[in-house]
């Protein structure tokens, strides 16, 4: 890597600041007004500044620990479990043991130290240090180089990377924004299909699928499928990790061999199916499957199924089927067990709204336009996160004035 900066450690650009943090049985030291971070207040931060709400400890707190506060325009950086959570102090606050904090002097531009910090993470990370959790010393820190160009460059630099950065999260806020569109598109024509404030028809699932044997099935029991026999190539493995709610994620490929799929093709899933996590953490979260993979074979952790499009239409049923309210029946159909699975007889008593089909289709007509957005809002964001990765790698290898 060359640079047309010198590498300076930087412990010369600033004062480095380990925090603490006051005995918590003592309720005398809490719930005072001195605002105190931990690193997982920073784990969903984005962007520059920290300006969120705090935990607050009392100046008696404060006063029976080593903590030290910081003022605005500090660069915080946590320095364990994880180490890289990164800001910069919008409001003076003090910290736990987690950070280490640098206070920069007049050499630094707070915003060109947080975003070093930011690009040289996997390499502070690299000197961490434990036996059960790596972390990094104040001495790591201190002794860390970074590029230091004249301090006008610096905040070019850091103005550049600043509007790159908001780019990338206004196209990210732009993607969450669409993605409850639909739910509230949802309402609007049907209300709450728990409450069915509009009087729908109600009727158990299993009126909505086929009246094929396998309309809903679940993938084989692991003794008839296992992991050992999954291959590069063959036919396409659904499990658990592909489904997220309303969408197919098209990660975690597994295959097993035709001949394996012979022995399990009852629990062959085909495009618009419905399918659904029935364990974990995303247990009764469903999607449609893609028209893009031709039939894939479940594992027993998922289940699909096919219905009778004159009854009920896949992405109609899949969005109201996510909803929090009829997620709650959902996981309730699991039972009382060790291992929550969702029963499948039981499944099928699942009650439902089914408006009629022209009235289906109309949102479905709206989700379908709304996805062919949501693709070009995700190679926008993608395009951003490219440029600011681009501006960030040439930033810190000398490459950007």
């Amino acid at each position: 890597m060359s640079h047309s900066a010198n590498m300076v450690p930087l412990g010369k650009l600033g004062k480095v600041i380990s925090g603490s943090t006051p005995n918590t049985n003592i309720k005398a030291y809490w719930n005072g007004d001195i605002p105190w971070i931990t690193p997982a207040d920073l784990t969903n931060h984005e962007g520059i500044y920290f300006k969120g709400k705090l935990r607050k400890i009392t100046k008696a707190g404060y006063n029976s620990c080593s903590a030290i506060m910081l003022p605005p325009s500090s660069i915080i950086f946590s320095s364990r479990a994880p180490i890289g959570h990164c800001a910069v102090t919008g409001y003076a606050l003090c910290t736990n043991q987690g950070f280490k904090s640098i206070v920069p002097n007049e050499n630094l531009d707070s915003i060109y130290g947080f975003f070093a910090l930011k690009f040289f993470t996997p390499q502070i990370i690299a000197r961490g240090r434990g036996a059960t959790f790596l972390e990094v010393s104040k001495e790591i820190i201190e002794d860390f180089p970074i590029p230091l160009p004249p301090l006008p460059k610096q905040k070019r630099i850091a103005n550049t990377l600043e509007q790159a950065d908001h780019l990338l999260r206004l196209r990210r806020y732009a993607l969450e924004l669409s993605d409850n569109y639909l739910q509230s598109v949802f309402l609007e024509m049907f209300g709450d299909p728990v409450s069915n404030p509009k009087g729908w028809k109600e009727s158990p699932l299993d009126e909505a699928v086929t009246k094929d044997k396998f309309a809903i099935v679940d993938g084989p029991f692991g003794s008839d499928l296992k992991a050992d026999e999954y291959t590069n190539e063959g036919v396409r493995v659904i499990k658990v990790n592909n489904i997220k709610p309303n969408e197919f994620n098209f990660d975690d490929v597994c295959h097993v061999s035709l001949t394996k799929y012979q022995s399990i093709k009852r629990s062959t899933v085909r495009p618009g199916d419905v399918v659904m996590a029935k364990v974990g953490n995303t247990i009764g979260k469903t999607c449609v499957f893609p028209d893009s993979i031709q039939y894939a074979v479940l594992t027993a952790n998922v289940c699909k199924m096919t219905l009778n499009t004159q009854i009920a239409l896949p992405w109609f049923l899949s969005y109201q089927m996510n909803f929090d309210g009829i997620q709650q029946r959902i996981r309730g159909l699991s039972g009382d067990t060790a291992k929550p699975m969702i029963n499948i007889p039981r499944l099928r008593e699942l009650k439902l709204i089914l408006p009629d089909i022209p009235k289906q289709q109309e949102y479905v007509d709206i989700v379908l336009r709304h996805k062919r957005l949501q693709v070009q809002q995700r190679e926008a964001e993608r395009q951003a996160e490219h440029l600011f990765q681009t501006l960030l790698r040439r930033a810190f290898r000398g490459e950007l004035s």
